[in-house]
């Protein structure tokens, strides 16, 4: 059987759809794709993480939050259009998760 070699990073943009729960893109190796994922997120005012995921030999070996660098990309590319940029809405942020955390 011959497998697919998996790409060495991958991004899962995580949201939180309400009443609806948290679900998350398809992994990605796209950082284009899960940039649009994260900016249709903070559109519809969804609490929203973006999380990147290194692989090695298959499997995963890390996971970093990198809805920081996702965020400053879209300010600097609304400052550039001279838009205004939308709140972004932090899934950490989404008072459910904290009262289940407790």
């Amino acid at each position: 059987m011959t497998r697919t070699p998996m790409p060495p990073l991958l991004f899962i943009v995580v949201r939180d759809h309400g009443a609806l729960g948290i679900g998350c893109s398809d992994p990605t190796s796209c950082r284009d794709a899960a940039y649009d994922d994260f900016t249709c997120a903070t559109d519809q005012g969804d609490p929203v993480a973006v999380w990147q995921i290194a692989t090695s030999v298959g499997l995963p070996v890390s996971v970093t939050d990198v809805t920081d660098s996702f965020e400053r990309e879209l300010q600097e590319v609304c400052i550039a259009r001279d838009l205004d940029w939308p709140t972004i809405r932090r899934l950490e942020d989404n008072p459910a998760l904290n009262l289940a955390a407790e």
